[in-house]
Order: C-alpha cells, then structure tokens, then sequence
C-alpha cells in the first residue's frame, strides 16, 4: 500500500468511529459500532494517530495525533493540517 493510500484509510478509518463531539461535526458512525458512553459536562472526541511501519520513524513537529474539527478537517494542535512523514531510520 502506497503512502497516500495508508493515509486515506487511516483518514477512513477515522470515520468510521467519528461520534457527535458536541462541535457540530457529523455523527457519520458506523451503525454496528456503538457509541462511547456520554459523561456529566463533558463530550467525546475522536482522533487519528499517525505512525510508521517499522524500520520508519515519524517525523513531525507534533505529535502525530489529529482530530476533525468544525470544518470537518483533520488537524493537529502543533502543526494545523500539515501531515507527518515516515522516515527510514527507526528501529
């Protein structure tokens, strides 16, 4: 799987589990998942985590964790919409 393709179903994958986060973000869960349970005062929120297959490290100014904002895009607190890379080195 190519670079871009393991991105886009980790972006899919993402959706699959996206719950109402109390943002105005589209509840687009899969119906044979069930939703986390809600807690007093609080919202869930879901996430992406990048990572690299071994042999690779990530490299990024932040910590590789994305999650989908008010305008339905993916986005880190460090580096906003800009995506990590896996670099050969890792163990």
């Amino acid at each position: 799987m190519s670079a871009l393709g393991a991105v886009i179903a980790l972006l899919l994958w993402g959706q699959l589990f996206a719950v109402d986060s109390g943002n105005d973000v589209t509840d687009i869960a899969d119906d044979g998942c069930p939703k986390p349970p809600e807690i007093a005062h609080g919202y869930v929120e879901h996430s992406v985590r990048y990572q690299c297959k071994n042999y690779y490290k990530l490299r990024t100014e932040g910590d590789g964790v994305y999650t989908l904002n008010n305008e339905k895009q993916w986005i880190n607190k460090a580096v906003g919409d800009k995506l990590p890379e896996c670099e050969a080195g890792g163990c």
